[in-house]
């Protein structure tokens, strides 16, 4: 279990951001739950028990784990696969199974993975959640429901379908983004949804507006102290794929948490310390029929800004949660439907990071074209799809970017001893020693570049190669390939390459692939203490070589 860090001076602070944070997760837990496509009591459930239950696991004091939408969206994918009456045991059957993946990834320490999903991908991808977010609301918004299941084409067909539009709803949502919009400028900031979904709903029914749909119409809301369920081990084999995606995506979100927002102690948090936190929370969050969680950055910040001091300031909150759920759950039945959708627009529209994007744009081809592609595969595939794609862009951009970033330079020693760095020759000369340094990765990709700039040796005769590894704790067996075939190049010629700076790592790797049948162990020299002085001894010995050759052979 993390640290409690429990401290009774901070027990004010915490339970008064905790207030502050519950008055803000109802709402979004119903509208998370109306997202999603199930009864909001779930979405009560998962910040009741899962909320405070995971937070005392987490390496992040201040991680706030909630409804996201991201997560939210892939849900509402899953579920309609499956019937009526089974809904239910496939959402606690889902939402356990996110969180045993999340578990065992934080017990082996994977949470290291995360630093190989590119910035552009995670913008182009929670930019694609955004918009879906925003276009997904535009039937609750306006009371007309598309029969198309893609949300882009949603929206389209509702520009051709405007006569359709319930004018009440309409103006109910747009009341809405008002008040929100209004109360953003004032101290009530931090209350403004649920301020506003109080003021909407009050509004739909004062002024009687029949045709505005309100959450009891589709879902009665139970008041009671959730109830524990098991998991159906019949869905796993058609649930653990997309949890699987689903359990990716809320640790991304929950990464960038981790990596932003320090401890108290001035520390950042453990990522894998955070998906054992995220793990617990779903596992917990599934048993007692809840809505998966995830790291919510959101919430992470109005908990800070409310003046929470420690973890239990999310514990406190599910607290707050329970007790306003069995007091004024069956309330919750009146809430405008048209007035979530808004809730959740203006949610999206603060999830754009346009400063960011315009970053990512300028920075370079492969940045731009990643978010880009990682925008669209969101917007046209499912959500957990998406995050798939979104990972291997990822990989592939750090593979193509590594392949790029590869230079040679040459190493010329000077009277101090010390060495200058020049320029890498386009090509070698006879009886030459050229040392040379290779600033890059020596894996696949770059390795194949690497050959391509390393000097002509076809021509010249008795040149011998240097090529220093100071630095490297292992090789591929692709960069191997590219020595040995260097070194039969120059070998062809009456010449050899040479190796300095060797780690003993790097050693054992070219005794094991049987390089030294290609290059001798006396043209390797092992790294020492001091920096430059394998590769002078290796000078000097490619001296020695050269000059103890036939004067017929070196002319």
């Amino acid at each position: 279990m993390a640290k409690l860090d429990f401290d009774p001076k901070n027990l004010s602070a915490d339970i008064g951001a905790a207030v502050t944070m519950a008055l803000v997760a109802v709402p979004d837990a119903i509208a998370s739950a109306i997202l999603a496509g199930v009864n909001p009591t779930y979405g009560f459930n998962a910040l009741i028990m899962g909320t405070p239950i995971g937070s005392l696991f987490t390496s992040s004091q201040f991680m706030n784990i909630g409804s996201t939408a991201a997560m939210m969206l892939a849900v509402g994918g899953i579920l309609p696969q499956f019937q009526d009456d089974q809904i239910l045991t496939a959402l606690v059957t889902l939402t356990a199974l996110i969180g045993l993946i999340q578990l065992l990834l934080g017990v082996f320490k994977l949470g290291v993975f995360t630093r190989f999903i590119s910035n552009a991908v995670m913008i182009g991808f929670f930019t694609g959640v955004a918009t879906v977010l925003i276009l997904g609301q535009l039937g609750d918004l306006t009371g007309y429901y598309s029969s198309y299941s893609n949300k882009v084409a949603q929206a389209v067909d509702l520009l051709f379908n405007l006569d359709q539009v319930d004018i009440p709803s309409l103006l109910t949502g747009l009341g809405t983004i008002g008040i929100i919009a209004l109360l953003a400028r004032t101290k009530l900031r931090n209350y403004s949804l649920a301020i506003a979904l109080l003021v909407a709903s009050i509004a739909v029914i004062v002024l009687n507006l029949d045709s505005v749909i309100v959450v009891g119409d589709d879902n009665q809301i139970s008041a009671m102290i959730p109830i524990p369920m098991l998991p159906s081990l019949s869905m796993v084999g058609t649930l653990i794929l997309p949890a699987i995606a689903i359990s990716l995506l809320g640790l991304i979100q929950a990464a960038g948490i981790s990596q932003t927002i320090p401890n108290p102690d001035g520390e950042y948090p453990d990522a894998s310390g955070d998906f054992v936190g995220q793990g617990v929370s779903n596992l917990a969050s599934g048993i007692f029929r809840g809505l998966p969680l995830g790291g919510s950055l959101g919430g992470t910040s109005i908990l800070l800004s409310a003046g929470a001091k420690s973890r239990w300031a999310n514990v406190f909150m599910g607290l707050f949660v329970a007790v306003f759920v069995f007091f004024f759950g069956a309330q919750v039945e009146r809430v405008a439907v048209p007035a979530i959708a808004a809730v959740l627009i203006v949610a999206g529209f603060g999830t754009y990071k346009f400063a960011v994007i315009g970053d990512i744009w300028d920075v370079t081809h492969s940045s731009r074209l990643v978010m880009a592609a990682t925008f669209l595969a969101t917007l046209v595939l499912p959500i957990q799809q998406a995050v798939l794609v979104g990972i291997i862009l990822s990989i592939l951009d750090f593979v193509y970017m590594s392949a790029q970033d590869v230079q040679i330079n040459e190493l010329v020693e000077i009277e101090t001893g010390m060495f200058e760095e020049r320029p890498c020759p386009a090509e070698l000369t006879d009886n030459s020693v050229t040392i040379l340094y290779s600033w890059s990765t020596l894996f696949f990709a770059s390795a194949r570049t690497m050959e391509d700039l390393l000097p002509k040796a076809d021509r010249a005769k008795h040149a011998v190669v240097i090529l220093r590894l100071h630095g490297r704790s292992r090789i591929g067996s692709t960069f191997i390939q590219v020595l040995e075939r260097y070194a039969g190049r120059l070998q062809a010629n009456g010449g050899k390459i040479m190796l300095s700076g060797v780690s003993q790592y790097v050693w054992d790797q070219l005794e094991r692939t049987e390089t030294f049948e290609t290059i001798p162990e006396a043209d390797i020299f092992k790294a020492g203490p001091i920096l430059g002085a394998s590769t002078r001894q290796a000078s000097a010995a490619a001296k020695e070589w050269l000059a103890q050759l036939p004067a017929a052979q070196s002319d």
